[in-house]
């Protein structure tokens, strides 16, 4: 399954927990989409 495409600014703000260190489970809980997004957008 493909994954869902998010916004401009919540990719901004999936950079900006990454640089804190935050998990990719957390930032997916703190965004709202899911951690397989996270994983695709990270990777």
């Amino acid at each position: 399954m493909a994954a869902k495409k998010i916004d401009i600014m919540d990719v901004r703000q999936l950079i900006q927990l990454k640089i804190k260190g935050e998990s990719n489970r957390s930032c997916s809980s703190s965004l709202a989409i899911h951690r397989n997004t996270v994983n695709y957008y990270v990777r």
